[in-house]
């Protein structure tokens, strides 16, 4: 089979030059390796690429693949996909298997970004082994309108044990029309007889200028808005377009109100009171703490250099946030470093209640007491 001409992989994936100069070379050599792992952090483009990739291989374009207008590339979209030589394999409800399946070689006709989501949504989900048999006996098959088959196994380092030891076989004898594409968030996880036989293609964290620019020139969000999202997506791309900003927003200014009123007239009860409501927030608890994380940051940063509104996150309420650093005198950084302690303490099973309360009680501001003694007010 003679060199495919590629379009640059790097205009269809934002910020991943690593992953996409390594595939890029890979297909125009035509050496694709048989089972690749795209590994990296959640949200950076892993899924996208892997289907951006089935897309250039499939195309039945002559010129530069993939050429998004023929019946294969508009049969593999990352809302839509349906073509009969490309399976998706992903965490699941057994339940749901059992009731849905009926037999057939695996996912088609479907939303990966969708599933994608619903996956992440339910850590307790594993890749079943039956699902993986079916796209194991679907890579054995010859593909029936494409010269390849391509099974793609989303967060496998959530396979069962017996599926993971399953795929062994197809890694060490892959038929020839055959690609088999690993994502994950943890390399590591993964067994070492796994790892061992396939080719890493690392993903990265996307810079925030990257996340900006897309979101205005592709996507043509105001330039307000793309640096927000931007700021708040930690470099997860998929985190900045799926974040639902009215909800934000909401959450934010009701927070945003809590570190006022304790940094400004708080007492110890009223901090009790405030994390009682944050911890009664149930699911959501864990999101406001990761909210306050970020103002928390965004004071330290004014408080250091008022005229720093550029590396701001929440770069929208920025006069606020700069009242708000000059009341609190300094306190933001301590703060912040008390706030992170006591997210990890609850990560690791800690008294949630009482950690969100002594984080709170530290933002009161302190009166003079007697000689050598201080109090909170």
């Amino acid at each position: 089979m003679s060199p495919l001409r590629v379009l640059p992989l790097a205009d269809f994936v934002v910020g991943q030059p690593r992953a996409t100069s390594a595939l890029q070379r890979a297909l125009e050599a035509d050496r694709i390796f048989p089972s690749l792992v795209f590994h990296g952090p959640g949200g950076v483009g892993k899924l996208s690429t892997a289907l951006l990739l089935a897309r250039a291989l499939l195309c039945q374009a002559q010129g530069e693949r993939p050429c998004g207008a023929c019946v294969s590339c508009r049969h593999i979209g990352e809302r839509s996909l349906i073509h009969a030589d490309v399976r998706l394999a992903l965490p699941e409800k057994k339940s749901a298997f059992d009731r849905d399946s009926s037999g057939s070689e695996g996912p088609a006709g479907i939303d990966p970004q969708a599933l994608q989501a619903e996956a992440v949504r339910n850590p307790v989900w594993s890749v079943l082994i039956d699902r993986l048999r079916q796209g194991i006996a679907f890579l054995q098959r010859s593909p029936s309108e494409s010269p390849r088959r391509v099974l793609i196994v989303d967060q496998a380092h959530r396979m069962e044990a017996v599926a993971a030891n399953a795929l062994l076989k197809t890694l060490e004898e892959p038929p020839a029309h055959a690609l088999l594409v690993l994502i994950t968030s943890s390399w590591h996880a993964l067994l070492p007889t796994i790892r061992s036989r396939c080719r890493a293609v690392p993903f990265q964290l996307v810079p925030r200028t990257h996340i900006v620019n897309y979101l205005v020139e592709r996507r043509e969000m105001a330039a307000e808005e793309a640096v927000l999202r931007a700021g708040l997506s930690g470099g997860r791309i998929g985190a900045g377009l799926d974040l639902d900003l009215e909800e934000f927003r909401r959450r934010r200014d009701a927070l945003l109100s809590v570190l006022d009123e304790l940094a400004r007239h708080g007492d110890p009860g009223l901090a009790v009171a405030r994390a009682e409501a944050i911890v009664q927030a149930g699911d959501s608890a864990e999101g406001d703490l990761e909210i306050l994380m970020a103002l928390l940051r965004d004071l330290m940063v004014l408080a250091a250099s008022p005229a720093a509104e550029a590396r701001l996150v929440n770069v929208d309420i920025a006069p606020g946030l700069r009242d708000l650093a000059a009341c609190l005198e300094g306190r933001s950084g301590p703060a912040l470093e008390d706030l992170e302690t006591a997210i990890e303490s609850i990560r690791q099973k800690g008294n949630r209640q009482l950690l969100v309360e002594n984080f709170l009680i530290g933002l009161v501001p302190e009166v003079p007491g007697p000689p050598g003694v201080h109090a909170r007010s």
